[in-house]
């Protein structure tokens, strides 16, 4: 009897539990995201705040965090788009160009500018996501002409033409890097960003123009030029330019502890690298930095800096050297010079190459033969010139004999540690004659002589 009622009992429970109908909470079967009370004897299921499932779409919810409560899914086609479809990227629903639609293409161009030869190597997508993607450029010389130097990239512009035939800007960018040497690179990342009302469309003639700087050195003399790479893409460009906004990529450290890694809505969540002052790696040779401490930033030492010298790292300094094996070659010119009523026998010794810092021009100065009217020749002033420039002058006011007069010239500092000059000696002469004093000058080419400055 007991056992009866006992089996009616728990059939009862059940049937008021598929009823809605409860005598106590836990008769109410649970659900998630809601809370249940048993109420009246009928279950009431209420929406817990903030918790996914609830059926309200609440912040921080959205139709990726969500799906079950941010309604409509966040799926299909973008209208009007051949490329945009609806996709979930780091937890927001962003309109993007679906993976399998992709091409990445590579385009290599060469081009010769003053005697330089630079590559230029372009990476980007297509078609190209202008909230996403980068116009990915890298610049290198192959080939560097003997007299360039230091080739510093200061910025790079892109045009085209719209399918209406206008020439707009697509970006305009600083760059300020250097190109130190041959094989190295400036690699920069470009962000399009041009005004249009359209989702996606077409550009034609793309053409990159790279502004840039650089320094001649001849003669020991440095003359900064400027010049352009302009380079000219055959296909067209797709681009899409969805309307939402994107979030910052989840990284963008760039393994450079010489830049800051910055991302936010004033860089269009764009990640942007900044140059730390004084930090190797900040595309800068600032501070305490040479070639040797921080090569990236000045530039490598090591090669020939010349004929007779090359670049090595003392003490961490980049200097010039001798090379292995230079024989230093003693030159001598004899001048037989005429000077109408005297005649001297001079005797010009120098070393080739000329080290500035102990070597000397020296001069044998002589009066072979002097006429009875004449007395007193000297020689007032020496200047070393080339062309038209001086390249130093010192005073004399020596009187000759039949004895050589040896007179030691000094060859003052040069600014690169080698370097090839076409030197003409100018002196400066008096005599007096029949109680006249007379003044004259003569010239001496010496020839190419290379000056160096090891240290």
């Amino acid at each position: 009897m007991r056992l009866s009622v006992f089996f009616v009992c728990i059939v009862s429970l059940l049937l008021l539990s598929a009823c809605g109908e409860c005598s106590k909470d836990s008769d109410c079967t649970a659900k998630t995201a809601f809370s249940a009370a048993c109420t009246e004897k009928k279950c009431v299921y209420t929406a817990i705040p903030n918790q996914c499932g609830n059926l309200i779409c609440e912040l921080p919810e959205n139709k990726c965090k969500c799906p079950s409560d941010c309604k409509p899914a966040c799926v299909g086609k973008v209208q009007n788009s051949q490329y945009l479809s609806q996709q979930c990227i780091q937890d927001q629903c962003v309109e993007d160009v679906a993976s399998n639609l992709i091409k990445p293409v590579s385009v290599s161009a060469d081009q010769i500018v003053a005697g330089d030869k630079f590559k230029l190597d372009t990476l980007y997508n297509q078609p190209f996501n202008m909230k996403r993607d980068t116009f990915n450029i890298a610049v290198s010389i192959s080939q560097m002409a003997p007299q360039n130097r230091d080739h510093h990239i200061i910025s790079m512009e892109m045009t085209g033409t719209t399918k209406d035939g206008r020439t707009i800007t697509l970006a305009q960018q600083s760059v300020d890097k250097y190109i130190w040497s041959v094989g190295s690179s400036v690699q920069e990342g470009l962000i399009l960003d041009f005004t249009t009302v359209e989702v996606e469309g077409e550009i034609s003639n793309l053409v990159l123009k790279t502004q840039y700087e650089y320094v001649i050195v001849q003669a020991g003399k440095k003359t900064p030029k400027q010049g352009v790479i302009q380079n000219k893409y055959k296909d067209k460009f797709v681009f899409v330019k969805p309307t939402a906004s994107y979030q910052c990529p989840a990284s963008c450290d760039d393994k450079n502890p010489g830049t800051k890694d910055t991302c936010g809505s004033q860089t269009n969540y764009f990640c942007m690298h900044e140059p730390v002052p004084n930090m190797c790696g900040n595309f800068k040779c600032d501070g305490s930095e040479n070639k040797c401490t921080c090569p990236q930033d000045c530039g490598m030492c090591g090669g020939s800096a010349g004929v007779y010298l090359d670049f090595v790292c003392k003490s961490n300094k980049c200097v010039a050297q001798l090379k292995s094996g230079v024989k230093v070659v003693p030159n001598s010119i004899f001048d037989d010079r005429s000077l109408g009523r005297v005649q001297l026998n001079n005797n010009y010794r120098f070393n080739n190459p000329f080290d500035i810092g102990k070597d000397r021009l020296e001069i044998d100065f002589k009066v072979y033969r002097q006429d009875p009217t004449v007395s007193e020749v000297a020689i007032d002033t020496i200047r070393l010139l080339e062309g038209a420039q001086q390249i130093s002058e010192m005073s004399v006011d020596e009187v000759l004999s039949d004895k050589p007069v040896t007179v030691s010239v000094v060859i003052p500092s040069i600014v690169e540690p080698e370097e090839e000059h076409l030197l003409t000696l100018a002196v400066w002469y008096r005599f007096t004659q029949d109680g006249q004093e007379k003044t004259g000058k003569f010239e001496k080419p010496l020839g190419k002589i290379i000056l160096i400055r090891p240290e």
